[in-house]
């Protein structure tokens, strides 16, 4: 009987182990299931602060908050700067224009010295960048060879707008040989626009860009002309070009103007867990409303056309989400 007894103990506290226990797998299924990324550190990388990357960043950094992680976004020098930045595996997440970013992963141009950086993994294209070379009428700047000699905000140095600004130069047979060059912010750009200390200013972003809107104020403005056929030129050595229009009711123009656009993109590296890119990429077209409600840029963000030219690898985390909701390349 004591026998008896004792077993019949022993087997109760097993079940009691063994109930604690599923007690606690559920818990953490739920808990997983509410907050995904319980936990989890992410930095986003982001650019200037009239950029359309720097809000967008914020809300994202709002998003996995409520996903459990703690999130926050940085304010950076942009493209380049991401690219760098992520392959060192000092953040986990961040914005840049798509031509930037295969520079980066195949180590040219700019990125020749410091060599390629193969630790980056694409997360997603998102929506279109407009290349936009901003004068003030008074300036007397019209064209691409009006420039020449004028002081010319070209972007904060390797930035992604910074490396088209070159690009656009050399289209048409012009280099920094042709124009004073400062390596100004958007911001900056805009502020010496409105010094008088600065003629032109090159921005690449989505439409509009508060800069050029808050430069509008008191100023009138011209959007110069990037004619299609030296954007189809250029396209043919750097494929992430196209050519595009800047539609005149964005700014209020006399017509439509002819430029260069590129696809931006969501980076990461390649060590962050596949489980948290999923969720991180899940988190994002999960709740594309609030993107879309941060800036009007994000309205172009499309998951169908989330795939098309990647300028890295895509991320085997990202890549199970678009799987999962029948998304290809």
């Amino acid at each position: 009987m004591k026998k008896i007894a004792i077993l019949a103990i022993c087997l109760a506290f097993v079940l009691l182990l063994s109930a604690c226990g599923n007690g606690k797998n559920s818990d953490k299924a739920t808990k997983n299931s509410d907050k995904p990324l319980d936990g989890e550190f992410i930095t986003i990388l982001t650019g200037g602060s009239s950029g359309v990357y720097y809000p967008l960043g914020g809300t994202m950094a709002k998003i996995y908050q409520g996903m459990g992680a703690k999130a926050n976004s940085q304010s950076t020098a942009a493209s380049a700067a991401n690219a760098t930045t992520l392959n060192q595996g000092k953040a986990e997440i961040g914005f840049s224009m798509g031509d930037a970013a295969a520079d980066a992963y195949e180590g040219v141009d700019s990125f020749e010295k410091q060599g390629a950086q193969k630790n980056l993994r694409s997360i997603a294209s998102l929506y279109p960048n407009y290349l936009q070379i901003v004068a003030t009428k008074e300036s007397g700047i019209e064209t691409v060879e009006d420039l020449k000699g004028k002081n010319v905000a070209v972007g904060a140095a390797a930035s992604g707008t910074e490396i088209s600004a070159q690009r656009v130069l050399a289209a048409y047979d012009m280099s920094y040989d042709d124009i004073n060059e400062d390596f100004l912010s958007f911001a900056e750009g805009v502020e010496g626009m409105q010094n008088g200390t600065i003629d032109a200013v090159v921005i690449s972003s989505g439409l509009p860009n508060a800069g050029v809107l808050e430069l509008q104020t008191n100023k009138d403005i011209v959007i110069v002309e990037i004619a299609k056929s030296k954007v189809e030129q250029m396209q043919q050595k750097y494929a992430a070009f196209f050519p595009t229009i800047i539609p005149r009711d964005v700014y209020e123009l006399d017509k439509d103007v002819e430029t260069v656009g590129v696809n931006n993109v969501l980076l990461t590296h390649k060590d962050v867990p596949d489980d948290v890119v999923y969720e991180m990429t899940k988190g994002i077209f999960e709740n594309i409303d609030q993107l879309k409600d941060t800036h009007n840029a994000a309205k172009d963000i499309d998951i169908d056309q989330a795939l098309k030219n990647l300028p890295a690898p895509l991320h085997p985390g990202a890549k199970k989400y678009f799987d999962e909701q029948g998304v290809t390349e």
